[in-house]
């Protein structure tokens, strides 16, 4: 159970317009019985969100293929932004933890400019699509922690559908991190210091996610739940790596919710070396997207 703070106890115990900050995963599909002596069922994907086994099957490997078993990868890199500094996001409350200004205070992080006129761009969205085969998650949950300056350590959470979000908090406020548009009638408290359990949220389809709290109110990261697990997001470097990517040509595209546009790069994955790419995203302030709305985000392949 997550810590339950008093401010919130009318608004948990109403029925409609609660919104919810950790929808209750819904019934487990039962196990199909085997008979004796029967070979063991193949493993299907991750599915920590409760839903029924085939509902994920079906999102993340439509087509019933095998894992795929052949040389891989990895691709390493670098997101860069071209263009002005980011703006700083107006009217931020803050006062009760001025260090969420380092994360949340400008429309998007950049590092220093280089001689080439680019920044580093952290939190950027990095997919590889393009390749063969049916790739599986390796990780039934992704786990996050709020830390002591009240910053998500990343302004963007890319999961695998199937997986579950846990949501710790090292500040020492309260939060109450909930995905807008998720359905769910609870409201529950990732508590200061880690004193309690995570916060835990299920994604119950493959799509893009605002996440947003009920009691911080800066708070702005985007979610974005996959059909496949070969996705990084950059760090505060503008740095990315991904692992496990199927040997032979592939596409890797990088984006951010907060700038228009994607970048793409073809690449060719070999299995001796890892294969390095530097892409770059052009910000232009007059058809930049809000602070607070990200562009139109594309979740899944």
């Amino acid at each position: 159970m997550g810590w339950w703070h008093p401010a919130l106890a009318t608004i948990c115990v109403c029925v409609a317009g609660c919104r919810s900050h950790a929808t209750p995963a819904p019934a487990a599909e039962p196990e199909p019985e085997r008979e004796a002596g029967a070979a063991p069922a193949p493993a299907g994907p991750p599915n920590a969100v409760g839903l029924p086994s085939s509902v994920v099957a079906a999102v993340v490997n439509p087509m019933n293929l095998k894992p795929y078993s052949g040389p891989t990868g990895s691709i390493v890199g670098t997101v860069l932004v071209r263009g002005p500094e980011a703006p700083p996001v107006p009217n931020l409350e803050v006062q009760a933890c001025p260090g969420a200004l380092d994360t949340y205070g400008k429309l998007f992080r950049a590092g220093p400019l280089r001689s080439d006129g680019a920044r580093p761009l952290a939190d950027a969205l990095v997919l590889v699509t393009g390749y063969g085969g049916y790739v599986p998650e390796k990780n039934e949950v992704q786990r996050v922690v709020i830390g002591t300056n009240c910053g998500y350590p990343s302004r963007s959470i890319a999961l695998t559908f199937g997986q579950r979000l846990d949501i710790a908090n090292d500040s020492t406020l309260p939060f109450a991190p909930y995905l807008e548009g998720a359905p769910g009638l609870t409201v529950m408290i990732a508590p200061p210091q880690q004193r309690g359990e995570p916060v835990k949220i299920f994604p119950v389809r493959a799509d893009f996610f605002p996440l947003r709290d009920q009691l911080q109110k800066f708070v702005h990261v985007d979610v974005y739940v996959l059909r496949q697990p070969l996705h990084a997001v950059t760090d505060l470097q503008g740095h990315f790596r991904i692992d496990g990517v199927p040997a032979g040509r592939v596409r890797v595209s990088a984006r951010l919710g907060g700038l228009l546009g994607e970048v793409d790069e073809d690449v060719n994955v070999r299995a001796d070396a890892p294969q390095t790419v530097e892409l770059s995203l052009k910000y232009a302030p007059a058809g930049a997207a809000s602070p607070l709305r990200p562009a139109t985000a594309r979740p899944s392949p």
